[in-house]
């Protein structure tokens, strides 16, 4: 991987690190992160060239045409944004595609790359798909020791078992250890049937990560809008006979939910599509 550096040194304990793709579902760590830049400057430091280990099936390289002509053509990156908190050290952040192969050279590389920058903590946000309604707010955790047990435990992460396909977040947290770097990973987990970020999920990574980096982070912008969106999906569900007679069978037996995979099933409400719909075309897009 070829590593572009725009400021430097760089020089940073913490990081906040997330991947796009499969373990964003839907994009709800995305939306958390412009939310968090929104309120707090971050200054882009450098550019990781994911060459080598991406494929079509999982990224694609992004092109701009214009005039029917080429303007540029966007390959598959790691970036990484540096915060400068008036009330904290420097924190570290990072996005970009999951790796679609090769993950154990990748995670090498990767955590290399972290320790030569000093850093000695990270911070994993994910977030998959799972049975739970989109008027509940449910974040689990995944830790290295009692330290790290303690530590989400006082954040309000809850502990939850899980078997089935992994993320490359468990790839990074099992050799972090051995690169001298503590590592806790955070998960949102998202309403099955809703399509894009949940809004009260996005509010309650704020409020942890205020916690972990000493910030006061007004949660308030991310909440803007939700009870609007709550009364438009309680209206799709009534909608849709299939859907509710699931919803309908998990609240009657709530002990048999299980975290579901991060594919998005069949039964999706396409909420903003829907809502976009409903604007007066006299709008302007």
């Amino acid at each position: 991987m070829d590593l572009e550096i725009f400021q430097g040194p760089i020089r940073t304990r913490r990081a906040i690190l997330s991947f796009t793709g499969w373990p964003d579902a839907g994009e709800t760590i995305q939306h958390t992160l412009k939310e968090l830049e929104r309120g707090f400057p971050c200054e882009l430091v450098a550019r990781l060239d994911m060459d080598g280990f991406w494929h079509t099936e999982s990224s694609r390289p992004q092109v701009s045409i214009q005039h029917g002509r080429i303007q540029n053509l966007e390959w598959p990156s790691y970036y990484f944004f540096l915060s400068n908190f008036a009330s904290s050290e420097p924190v570290l952040l990072g996005t970009g595609p999951e790796p679609g192969f090769r993950w154990r050279a990748f995670t090498r590389e990767f955590l290399q790359l972290l320790t030569d920058w000093g850093c000695r903590q990270i911070f994993l946000l994910g977030s998959l798909f799972d049975q739970i309604f989109h008027d509940e707010i449910l974040l689990s955790s995944v830790v290295q020791d009692p330290a790290g047990f303690n530590l989400v435990r006082e954040l309000g992460c809850q502990r939850v078992e899980y078997k089935g396909p992994a993320a490359i977040q468990s790839s990074i947290m099992e050799n972090a250890h051995e690169a001298g770097i503590q590592c806790i990973s955070i998960w949102a987990h998202i309403p099955f049937y809703l399509s894009g970020p949940h809004q009260p999920a996005m509010a309650q990574c704020l409020q942890i990560l205020g916690r972990l980096l000493g910030l006061e982070i007004d949660t308030r912008p991310a909440l803007q809008g939700w009870e609007e969106k709550v009364q438009e999906i309680e209206t799709l569900i009534q909608q849709d006979a299939d859907l509710r007679q699931i919803l309908d069978g998990m609240r009657k037996n709530p002990d048999s939910r299980k975290p579901r995979s991060v594919l998005v099933p069949s039964k999706v409400i396409q909420l903003d599509e829907f809502l976009r719909r409903r604007q007066p075309t006299s709008e302007p897009e």
